[in-house]
């Protein structure tokens, strides 16, 4: 059976309203959601546990766990990306709804879908540091080769 968004011509060629929709319609709604929106200024918005861990002294800008989790998607390191999504909702409070569209991306695996890859690239604009370079340092050469993967994606968006 064929979930469509939409419109569907029925067996006499007459349109027909659905109200469900595919995961892919899902997709492409949140990159046109994410497209129309002034990426420069959009932020993350906190909430879950980043406090009381800042409380025990937790140093890790955990902002940054959505922004790792698509880098490490990008990449193909689907269980990198399955722990970062995991950390992600816990200590970001992402909503349940919407890890569960990530967790299905990284699980079937999906990385590998243009309009998959285009949303996560996105993704990542919204959450990246406000310095990458400093972040490049500090993390290393597993961080730069995820972000040059990064890079050739914005390119291909662009």
């Amino acid at each position: 059976m064929r979930i469509l968004f939409g419109q569907d011509d029925d067996t006499d060629g007459n349109k027909k309203k659905k109200d469900t929709i595919s995961f892919r319609d899902i997709v492409r709604l949140l990159i046109k959601l994410l497209k129309g929106a002034d990426l420069k200024d959009a932020k993350i918005a906190l909430g879950g546990r980043l406090e009381e861990l800042r409380k025990i002294g937790v140093t890790y800008p955990a902002q940054y766990l959505l922004f790792d989790f698509c880098l490490a998607a990008l990449e193909g390191d689907h269980l990198d990306a399955k722990l970062y999504l995991a950390h992600g909702f816990q200590i970001l409070g992402l909503s349940q709804r919407f890890n569960l569209l990530l967790s299905a991306i990284v699980h079937t695996p999906l990385t590998k879908d243009e309009e998959v890859r285009e949303l996560l690239t996105l993704l990542a604009v919204i959450s990246q540091p406000v310095d990458a370079k400093a972040y490049l340092e500090l993390y290393g050469e597993d961080f730069e080769k995820r972000y040059q993967i990064f890079q050739n994606e914005l390119i291909k968006i662009k």
